[in-house]
């Protein structure tokens, strides 16, 4: 059967978003274009990016960049191919070309938030989002990385203002639950803390459906374990302050926390009673999840099986006092998936009845009900109709099988490290 080129593009895409890139890819290039097709370009330049064919993806999507209608959509992925590279400065400067044209393009924001550029570049990206804000004075998020970037320069003061200004503008659907003033400290009532790759951005995009919840859109604030020096005053200044006779509930998701031996005792310090929520997933899916996302967008080059046994290698020659009691170590696959002790941490200062530990699996197995438990925990209102749940973040192609033997070394191992972490999300279900 004949399909023109509207069908074939379609196919492509129906392929693609069954993460069946490959015959995606293989449709795209055996079809005959009677005419040069602009859009055809930048969906093979996409499929060439998750196959991770990155020169190819290079060359198509500046073809595509060449049509003035798809220049802003292929600047940014020629930003994540770049990422993809390691290639960090150019990745960022694709970013800003891409938000030169939509300011509002709330991927581009989020994907140059977590690019690692040169401290060269940051007076350009504060200019940019000058530029930015002015452009689109509704959208927060330009407010937000503004007051960000700001911080990273050093202008604390201007970053405390302008993020207290954000977070009231955020509130356009809940403006009359705001207190008259912002000028006390508000802090958030709960945290999700954990961990990477363990679903925490799908909880808290959902939350955020909620209308008695603050959900802060800028997803890992990294202040506990990032930017603590700079004070309560600035950790504030991102939460909007909310009249208390309206209950309202303010909180924020960096998964991080879970991990970072000093995160513990910093919380409690500051926010004694707040509520935490831990998502704990299989620790062998994590590892493989957290792989592919170091490789997606952190330039991490290796086949999985390879790069997961040389960690398993080095971790297994360590004394055990040394795997359970430091907190990041590169490339934190393996590492990253050993609950029990940062569990325990946990667990140490704050009461049983302050933390909520449940299993990755059940948040999308059963997201709905998961909610419910959470919106209770939290302390609002848990029949709320949370409308369509559609998971956030989803690696675009299925992982590779790791060989058996790898399979059963990992398990032992883990049994080990996260196995008593685990039965306590377990008792949860």
């Amino acid at each position: 059967m004949h399909l023109n080129s509207n069908e074939i593009l379609e196919q492509v895409q129906l392929l693609r978003d069954k993460r069946c890139a490959v015959d995606a890819l293989k449709l795209l290039l055996d079809s005959s274009w009677p005419s040069p097709e602009p859009k055809a370009w930048l969906l093979r330049g996409t499929l060439e990016h998750q196959l991770g064919k990155y020169n190819d993806a290079i060359l198509s999507l500046s073809v595509a960049s060449s049509y003035q209608e798809l220049y802003f959509s292929a600047a940014y992925h020629l930003g994540e191919v770049h990422r993809s590279l390691g290639k960090f400065d150019e990745a960022a400067s694709w970013f800003i070309a891409a938000l030169h044209r939509d300011p509002t393009h709330r991927y581009s924001h989020n994907s140059l938030q977590f690019t690692r550029f040169s401290n060269e570049l940051l007076p350009r990206i504060i200019e940019a989002y000058q530029n930015f804000v002015n452009a689109a004075p509704s959208f927060v998020m330009g407010y937000q990385l503004l007051a960000h970037y700001l911080l990273k320069s050093g202008a604390i003061d201007e970053a405390i203002s302008i993020n207290r200004y954000a977070s009231r503008l955020d509130c356009e659907n809940a403006a009359v639950s705001l207190a008259p003033t912002n000028n006390s400290l508000s802090l958030p009532n709960f945290l999700i803390i954990g961990v990477p790759k363990g679903g925490t951005s799908s909880l808290l995009g959902w939350l955020a459906s909620h209308p008695k919840l603050w959900c802060h859109p800028r997803k890992e604030l990294h202040f506990f374990d990032g930017d603590y020096s700079h004070g309560a005053a600035w950790y504030s200044s991102h939460f909007p302050l909310f009249d208390p006779q309206f209950d309202m509930r303010c909180g924020e998701a960096t998964p991080n926390y879970f991990q970072q031996p000093n995160c513990p005792q910093r919380i409690k310090e500051l926010l004694p009673s707040v509520r935490l929520v831990i998502l704990l997933r299989d620790p062998v899916e994590r590892a493989l999840s957290w792989l592919y996302h170091l490789q997606r967008f952190e330039g991490l080059v290796g086949e999985p099986s390879q790069l997961i046994e040389k960690e398993l290698n080095e971790l297994e020659s360590l004394e055990p006092s040394f795997i359970t009691s430091s907190g990041f170590r590169w490339p934190n696959a393996i590492h990253g998936s050993c609950y029990n002790m940062p569990l325990q941490r946990w667990l140490d200062l704050f009461p049983r009845e302050q933390l909520l530990i449940l299993r990755s699996e059940l948040l999308f197995n059963s997201p709905e009900a998961t909610l419910k438990n959470v919106a209770g925990f939290i302390g609002v209102d848990a029949e709320w109709d949370w409308g369509e749940l559609n998971p956030y973040n989803v690696n675009p192609l299925p992982y590779s099988k790791l060989p058996d033997h790898l399979i059963e070394r990992l398990q032992s191992f883990f049994e080990k490290n996260s196995g008593w972490a685990m039965e306590h999300a377990a008792s949860n279900l």
